[in-house]
């Protein structure tokens, strides 16, 4: 499982208005000579990396379903009782 950060660097990296910062970066590498004689193929590769990482992003992010904590699972505290983190579900 690839972490979400590795998806954030991997988007700022890959942001086609920063491959004004990146081909000086790998000048005198042949990736930099690729890039430079390719700049629009570059640019369109790079505009679909940086969509999917950003997608990836916020598709690993799952949110807490409403009425539960980092805790607990729903009917369940650990502590016998039936009700989900007890102060805040007591019925």
């Amino acid at each position: 499982m690839v972490k979400p950060s590795f998806w954030a660097v991997l988007a700022l990296l890959s942001c086609p208005c920063h491959l004004v910062l990146v081909l000086p970066l790998l000048a005198g590498t042949s990736a930099g000579a690729y890039l430079t004689r390719h700049q629009s193929l570059a640019v369109g590769l790079l505009t679909v990396l940086c969509f999917v990482s950003l997608t990836m992003i916020f598709y690993r992010r799952k949110p807490k379903p409403s009425g539960e904590t980092a805790g607990c699972s729903p009917g369940k505290t650990g502590n016998g009782d039936e009700a989900c983190c007890a102060p805040f579900r007591q019925e």
